[in-house]
């Protein structure tokens, strides 16, 4: 069996997350992490001079990124679970459905922000957009109340 976890490093990851470790902890399942590294579009303008500054930001979140994710899966590891990591590049959306496609999870779990009104016409939803293209289950988890209260 095995679990992906699609995390964006927030509390509605971090929750996401705890729930695929209790779940490939208690099917005894490999754990798959994902994460999608947003690149944003230059600006009008913005590509010719700083192309340069823009790659040595994206470079270095990569790097960020990559090295949380080796942490994790050696803390999975440590607790005695079969774990691996996927780190991708565009669309959020995109790659994780992508990335569903590829490994064929028995589910996906990710965190949602739970956006309504102006913010979700505006920020769009990830999790509903991987929910309808998913090729597998998707098991959307957001943050308990307190903590959605203390990241407000």
């Amino acid at each position: 069996m095995r679990i992906m976890c699609a995390t964006d490093f927030s509390d509605a990851g971090q929750v996401a997350e705890d729930m695929a470790l209790t779940l490939a902890r208690a099917l005894g399942a490999e754990l798959v992490y994902l994460h999608v590294n947003v690149e944003s579009p230059a600006l009008y303008g913005e590509a010719v001079f700083a192309a340069a500054e823009l790659e040595r930001v994206y470079e270095s979140e990569r790097q960020w990124a990559t090295q949380t994710l080796q942490q994790r899966v050696a803390a999975a590891q440590q607790r005695g679970l079969r774990a691996r990591f996927e780190l991708k590049s565009g669309a959020a959306f995109e790659q994780i459905v992508a990335a569903a496609e590829a490994e064929r999870p028995d589910i996906l779990v990710m965190g949602t922000h739970g956006r309504s009104g102006l913010d979700r016409l505006l920020m769009g939803s990830v999790a509903e957009r991987v929910v309808r293209m998913a090729p597998c289950p998707v098991l959307t988890v957001r943050p308990h109340p307190k903590e959605e209260a203390r990241a407000a």
